[in-house]
C-alpha cells in the first residue's frame, strides 16, 4: 500500500514567520529564554514544529506519511485580520506553499489561505493560488455556522467550482477575537470547553449547513472536507433522525455524504462511528500535525474496527481520488 496522505497538517513558512516576528499583537512570534513561541488569540505554543520542513520530512518518513497537504490554520487568527494585514501574510503563505509543493511534489501539496474579510479579494487570491499550483483553500468554520452566514461565501464557491477546488473547513473565526490565554486557565475546564465543546459544536453546525441544505448543489466541481470528523455529528445523527421522523423530507442520516471529514484528534471508536455515519469512502486521514500526535492518530485508525479496504481508503485512496493526486 502507498504511504498515508495527511489532509490536516499546518505550516508557517519562513516568509510568514518573519512578518509575525515584527507584530506586536496576536498572532505574533516572540522570543523567550526557552525559544520562540507562536502567540495566537487563544494561547501560545513552540514555533519550531510549525515552521521547520526539514524536521517535518524526517518525521513523515518515520511515521510512514507519504504526503501532507499543508494549510495555514484558521485558529492562528491570520486570515481573519483586517485585509491590509491579512493580504500580505496569506499571499506570502501561498507563494511559499506553492514553492514547497513544486520542490517536493510527492511529499507536499497545499491549500491556499485567503483574506477572509474581503470576499472579492479572496476570489482573486484563490484564482492566483490555483495558477501557482495549489489545490484549493482553507475556510473558517464560523463562516458556515448557518446557511445565512454561508451565503457570504457564494462568490467564492462560484470561482471554486470553475477551478475544481478543494475546500478544507477548519475551526476558525471570521474576525480576530480578543487575545485570551485559555491554555493557562485552570478553572472549570476552560480549555476542554473551548477546544472540545465549542469547537465540535461549531463543526457540527457546519455539517448541518452543508449536508442538510442545497447550498452545495450548484457546485459539483468543489470537494469539501470538514475537520475533526464533522464535530459530534456521528454521535448525534440517530437523534437527528428521530427529531425528523414527524416531518416531511429525507432523514438526516441519508444526506451525510456530500462532505468528506477527516480523522484528526479522535480515537478508534469515534472513527468507527464516523465511518458508519458518512461511509468509509468519505473519511480521510487528518493528524492536525504538529498540534496533535501523529502516532496516536495513525494508531487510532489502525485500532478501529474497519475492514482493510476501508482503512486503505481512509489512509490513501480517498485523498488521492479527491485531489486528483494519482498514484
Amino acid at each position: 500500500m502507498l504511504g498515508a496522505v495527511d489532509l490536516h497538517a499546518h505550516w508557517i513558512p519562513p516568509e510568514v514567520a518573519q512578518a509575525l516576528r515584527r507584530r506586536r499583537a496576536a498572532p505574533r512570534i516572540e522570543e523567550t529564554a526557552d525559544g520562540e513561541l507562536f502567540v495566537t488569540w487563544q494561547g501560545r505554543r513552540p514555533f519550531r514544529p510549525l515552521g521547520d520542513l526539514d524536521d517535518r520530512r524526517v518525521f513523515m518518513r518515520r511515521h510512514g506519511v507519504a504526503m501532507q497537504v499543508l494549510s495555514l490554520a484558521g485558529l492562528f487568527g491570520i486570515d481573519c485580520l483586517p485585509v491590509e494585514e491579512s493580504r500580505p501574510l496569506v499571499t506570502a503563505f501561498n507563494d511559499a506553499a506553492a514553492a514547497a509543493s513544486r520542490a517536493d511534489p510527492g511529499r507536499f501539496a497545499a491549500l491556499a489561505a485567503l483574506p477572509l474579510i474581503d470576499v472579492p479579494a479572496a476570489c482573486r487570491e484563490l484564482e492566483r493560488a490555483h495558477a501557482l499550483g495549489l489545490c484549493g483553500a482553507i475556510l473558517p468554520a464560523d463562516g458556515f455556522a448557518s446557511l445565512a452566514s454561508a451565503e457570504r461565501f457564494t462568490p467564492l464557491f462560484v470561482v471554486a467550482n470553475r477551478l475544481g477546488s478543494h475546500f478544507f473547513i477548519h475551526p476558525g473565526p471570521l474576525a480576530p477575537p480578543p487575545e485570551r490565554p485559555v491554555y493557562d486557565v485552570q478553572t472549570d475546564q476552560a480549555w476542554q470547553r473551548r477546544i472540545v465543546l465549542e469547537t465540535q459544536a461549531r463543526l457540527s453546525e457546519v455539517i448541518v449547513t452543508l449536508n442538510l441544505s442545497d447550498y452545495l448543489t450548484p457546485y459539483g466541481g468543489v470537494t469539501v472536507q470538514v475537520a475533526n470528523l464533522g464535530g459530534a455529528i456521528p454521535f448525534l445523527v440517530e437523534r437527528m433522525d428521530e427529531v425528523s421522523r414527524s416531518g416531511a423530507g429525507d432523514l438526516p442520516s441519508t444526506r451525510m455524504r456530500r462532505c468528506y471529514v477527516d480523522t484528526a484528534s479522535f480515537g478508534p471508536r469515534a472513527i468507527e462511528l464516523a465511518a458508519a455515519c458518512f461511509g468509509a469512502d468519505r473519511l480521510v486521514l487528518g493528524t492536525d500535525y504538529p498540534v496533535f500526535d501523529t502516532d496516536r492518530a495513525l494508531g487510532a485508525l489502525a485500532e478501529a474496527r474497519l475492514d482493510d479496504r476501508s482503512r486503505e481508503l481512509i489512509l490513501v485512496g480517498n485523498a488521492r481520488r479527491m485531489l486528483g493526486l494519482g498514484a
